[in-house]
């Protein structure tokens, strides 16, 4: 048997191929990094991009009126915990209601039937084109006679009610009542200035307000009366309100105005003194916050904003709570007063984002390194189950697999020198 000469370290010609397969997994890797790193940045630009154009709206469409009302209209169905003749406990509610004087509330979960009802009733209601008005009226032939008759004298028919003829004005306070609480207020410093500093916008002393602004300066002094009202908002709507107003300013005003501390608090002196205290920029923002609780008072009820109001963490929630408002009238009113405030009920407004040049550059990027991201994970995976199938076929095949310690014929055919 001839022997070959070796002069050099001798590998299998198969072998050849590992420098390559390197290059292939650095190339890999650094793409996979890139991708994961392209991917954070592109996602957080797109997230500045909507925030800054404010491309995220709650806009107002029949559409989406409808779409929100019913699913306001499925989370007052969850108060029923029975799934046992549903629609004797949706009657219930409604009765409970009315007893209660509480005509608002008892119409939003009458209008909430096809969320709340079984199959065959709900499918009575559930009219793309039906008005609130005309649903009214055939869910009232689903109630028994007496409780129809007791819905019927509670209140007018929706088809019979105009709600902004029907709004009755609000007063916040009176002078008697701003000299009050303007004594309050220079005698104990650390007093609560809410109510204060509403009934001066109330009497005009921060700017005119609307009919709209004072019904929304209601809807704020009943909600921070209530049990349920959020420690949060309740933080920033204080905070609004005492940079719209040098509390400070307006003590030292007052007691340079009067003689003497009766004097102070009177309404001449304390009312000048409030004017100057008024910050206006900060009391246009104000105003503008009580524009928006008016708007949701219009659309619902005093009471029913009021309640609505305690559903929201933040003012940033005010877009959602007018959507709501305005989509699902007095479903709402229903839901804000019964449903736990766990964040379910903001969360039935959906907005609409409007798409632009530099939002549509910076979601390609995203989505093209979310592609790579997944495209190499998956081509690793393939290479990594093909490896392991040939690894299991050479341990099955003789002709190519030699185990550790056995002898192994060398010749120039399969083998080559580095």
């Amino acid at each position: 048997m001839k022997h070959a000469k070796i002069s050099n370290a001798w590998r299998p010609v198969g072998a050849s191929g590992h420098s390559k397969r390197g290059l292939d997994g650095a190339l890999s890797a650094f793409v996979f990094n890139l991708c994961l790193l392209a991917l954070p940045l592109a996602a957080a630009a797109a997230l500045l991009v909507i925030a800054r154009d404010h491309l995220y709206a709650y806009e107002y469409s029949s559409e989406g009126a409808r779409a929100i009302a019913l699913r306001v209209a499925r989370l007052n169905g969850e108060l029923i915990q029975v799934d046992i003749d549903r629609q004797s406990q949706w009657e219930s509610l409604i009765d409970l209601e009315l007893r209660s004087g509480d005509h608002d509330a008892a119409r939003g979960f009458l209008l909430s039937g096809a969320g709340i009802l079984p199959r065959r009733p709900a499918d009575v209601l559930r009219q793309a084109d039906a008005t609130d008005a005309e649903l009214e009226m055939a869910a009232l032939q689903l109630l028994t006679p007496s409780t129809r008759a007791r819905y019927l004298q509670a209140g007018p028919l929706l088809s019979q009610l105009d709600r902004r003829a029907d709004l009755p004005a609000v007063v916040i306070g009176a002078e008697r009542d701003f000299e009050m609480l303007a004594r309050a207020m220079l005698r104990e410093p650390d007093a609560d200035p809410l109510q204060f500093i509403l009934t001066g916008y109330g009497l005009g002393l921060a700017g005119d307000l609307s009919p709209s602004m004072t019904r929304g300066a209601a809807v704020l002094l009943d909600a921070s009366r209530r049990e349920y009202y959020p420690a949060s908002l309740a933080a920033e709507i204080d905070a609004l309100l005492a940079s719209s107003v040098d509390m400070a300013a307006f003590r030292e005003a007052a007691r340079d105005g009067g003689r003497n501390a009766a004097a102070a608090g009177a309404y001449a002196a304390s009312s000048e003194a409030f004017r100057r205290a008024v910050n206006g920029d900060h009391a246009a923002r104000v105003r503008a916050l009580l524009d928006q609780l008016g708007a949701v008072s219009d659309a619902t009820s005093r009471a029913g904003a009021a309640a609505l109001l305690t559903h929201a963490s933040s003012l940033r929630d005010m877009p959602r709570l007018i959507l709501l408002a305005r989509a699902a009238g007095d479903r709402v009113v229903a839901a804000a007063k019964r449903l736990p405030r766990d964040g379910r009920l903001l969360d039935a407004a959906r907005g609409q984002l409007t798409m632009t040049q530099d939002l549509l550059a910076a979601l390609v990027v995203a989505g093209m390194a979310l592609f790579g991201l997944v495209a190499i994970v998956v081509m690793k995976g393939v290479q990594a189950a093909l490896d392991a199938w040939r690894r299991f076929r050479a341990e099955n095949d003789d002709d190519t697999y030699y185990p550790g310690g056995e002898l192994v014929e060398i010749s120039t055919s399969n083998w080559r020198p580095l």
